[in-house]
């Protein structure tokens, strides 16, 4: 998927973790815009502060095991919930009932892969939500980071599945968000 390039990925590690920077408000763009802009403001930046934590999985449909695991190592670990994303913009590039085609098989795996990792993730106390869309895959990891306060870290598929010789794992991109956000 090409959207690890969207948070600045690093490589030759089994799992990557970046923190992005985090934003702040300058007070004189408060004060500019209204009491009412920065009270909205400040109640954002209050809301990602107190959300319980959660994890981002981004998936294409097809769930690749190194992410699903550490998925689950990591929700055990926080003790937070996981949101699993499957997008894609595959269907996108087609029209009419070659859309429609792409887009159910999309819909049909990404929703029997989803039912089975909920399944795993239930026999180990994990609540999975399960969001599916076809669209471009940056646009709908910012949408649903920004619509959920509690989303702190986000995992991904790595850039290339290919798993080099000598390597028993692939690279699992993990993302930051911790306070990245207003």
């Amino acid at each position: 998927m090409g959207f690890a390039n969207w948070f600045g990925k690093k490589k030759n590690k089994e799992v990557n973790i970046e923190k992005v920077k985090k934003q702040s408000v300058d007070i004189g763009a408060m004060v500019a815009s209204g009491p009412s802009e920065a009270a909205g403001a400040l109640a954002k930046m209050m809301d990602h502060q107190n959300a319980p934590t959660k994890v981002l999985m981004v998936q294409d449909g097809e769930y690749m095991q190194q992410v699903t695991d550490y998925a689950l190592k990591m929700a055990q670990r926080l003790d937070c919930d996981i949101i699993a994303l499957d997008v894609t913009d595959r269907p996108l590039q087609f029209f009419g009932d070659r859309k429609a085609r792409e887009t159910t098989r999309f819909l049909e795996m990404a929703n029997d892969n989803a039912e089975k990792f909920s399944f795993m993730a239930k026999a180990q106390g994990i609540n999975v939500k399960h969001i599916v869309e076809v669209a471009v895959p940056e646009e709908a990891i910012a949408s649903v980071s920004a619509s959920d306060a509690g989303i702190r870290y986000v995992l991904s598929k790595p850039e290339n599945d290919v798993v080099e010789a000598g390597q028993q794992r692939s690279h699992v991109p993990v993302f930051d968000l911790h306070c990245s956000r207003l």
